[in-house]
């Protein structure tokens, strides 16, 4: 069965009609216009960003935000969703929470991984369901790819542009707007830090200033000359001894380059944590000498580990509404087996 034909599955008669968002009114940020988009236009002119739209692949080209995205997967993709009643978990759970069976479904952990690039670059993500009696979800629930569906403002929901019943969609929005509609401009500081690292490697310090020991002794086409052959001379692996003409003064710079395009590598580090509500150890940033504190690896992990609730929480709620699972009821990541395999062989401690 394709993707389409799941979604225009009719639905069950008596069901009561509800919001896929939950009660929340929002749309995908694929629409056309979102009602972020027209918070952004009151808050950043037009232009703001040189015009630039930014995909999720040019945001993974900056270490840091790959770092701090693989930091939030890492902690949240492979933890088990259990549904729990009076603080324990439930007798009977939910198959969706944990298994698949039909041939369109992902993995549970492919899902959630899929789930979690959604909330960090785009804020919103969302699950194709079936529903049987009493509302309840049957069979499994299945990642939407965020390029095709749309929401408008009133909680219809469109999958390639044709409406889809509510009842077979949730919606989860998450704790952000996402990196690609709130930090575009770190994430062009960041495309251009490493553009300059790549330029610095083309052409190894120290940087050279050739001058004419007389004025005009030289005309346009003999210095570009003279300036191509030494530019090419340091990029050879002999490059540490060339010749220079008496008529031209080589003058080396001082290494400033190196420190600025280090200390602003690790500003973008320290930005990009406060985006993702991360520490800045766990992007391998460095903090400033006068709020150092000492801290071991397992204290850096723990402060990680503890701020995941800005990710998780989200997620959490939204399936701990009543139209995911019954009244009372709460779904919650498990954080026991973080630490220790789920499936495979059993290991000792």
């Amino acid at each position: 069965m394709a993707l389409r034909d799941y979604f225009r599955t009719k639905p069950t008669p008596g069901l009561k009609p509800f919001s896929a968002g939950g009660g929340m009114r929002l749309r995908s940020p694929f629409a056309q216009t979102t009602p972020h988009e027209l918070v952004y236009a009151d808050v950043f002119p037009d232009g703001a960003f040189g015009g630039k739209a930014f995909t999720r692949a040019d945001a993974m080209k900056v270490p840091a935000i790959a770092a701090a995205r693989n930091r939030v997967i890492e902690h949240l993709a492979g933890r088990p969703l259990v549904d729990h009643l009076a603080g324990a978990p439930a007798k009977t759970q939910p198959a969706w929470l944990t298994s698949t069976r039909s041939a369109l479904a992902i993995s549970p952990y492919q899902r959630m991984l899929a789930s979690l690039d959604d909330h960090i670059f785009d804020g919103v993500t969302a699950w194709a369901v079936n529903r049987g009696a009493n509302n309840q979800i049957t069979g499994d629930a299945i990642h939407i790819p965020i390029d095709r569906w749309s929401m408008d403002e009133y909680g219809v929901f469109y999958f390639d542009g044709e409406e889809v019943p509510a009842e077979q969609v949730l919606v989860i929005p998450a704790a952000m707007p996402g990196l690609l509609h709130v930090a575009q401009e770190t994430i062009e500081g960041g495309l251009a830090i490493e553009r300059a690292w790549r330029a610095r490697a083309r052409n190894p310090v120290p940087s050279i200033i050739l001058e004419e020991r007389e004025a005009d002794s030289m005309g346009q086409e003999e210095a570009e000359a003279w300036v191509g052959a030494i530019a090419a001379a340091r990029r050879n692996p002999d490059g540490g001894v060339m010749f220079v003409p008496a008529k031209i003064a080589a003058k080396f710079e001082e290494h400033t380059g190196e420190s600025f395009l280090e200390n602003a590598r690790n500003a973008i580090r320290i930005d990009v944590a406060n985006y993702f509500n991360l520490t800045a150890q766990s992007v391998e940033a460095s903090k400033a000498q006068s709020t150092l504190t000492y801290e071991t690896a397992e204290t850096a992990d723990a402060q990680t580990t503890d701020r995941m609730a800005f990710w998780s929480e989200p997620i959490e709620a939204r399936l701990s509404l009543d139209d995911v699972v019954p009244s009372g009821h709460r779904v919650r990541f498990n954080f026991a087996s973080e630490h220790h395999p789920i499936t495979g062989t059993p290991t000792e401690d």
